[in-house]
């Protein structure tokens, strides 16, 4: 009787740690979806970025060189 209880204690005892181990295994998967969806928004911001920095560093006059002297030099 006594290894009854004892095969039944470890039971529940396995349970309930497996119980606990679901639990943040879901809770862990929450947090890598957000994380996906941040590097998501933050993918798309350094790519607007970088198309601004882009057009700013193209010269508005393609005959005239961006690191040219102005004339009064």
């Amino acid at each position: 009787m006594s290894s009854d209880n004892t095969s039944h204690d470890r039971l529940v005892s396995i349970e309930m740690a497996l119980a606990h181990l679901q639990n943040d295994v879901q809770q862990m998967h929450e947090v890598l979806l957000s994380l996906q969806q941040e590097l998501r928004v933050t993918h798309r911001q350094v790519g607007t970025l970088e198309g601004k920095l882009l057009a700013m560093e193209a010269p508005l006059d393609p005959e005239r060189p961006v690191d040219e002297k102005p004339p009064h030099y």
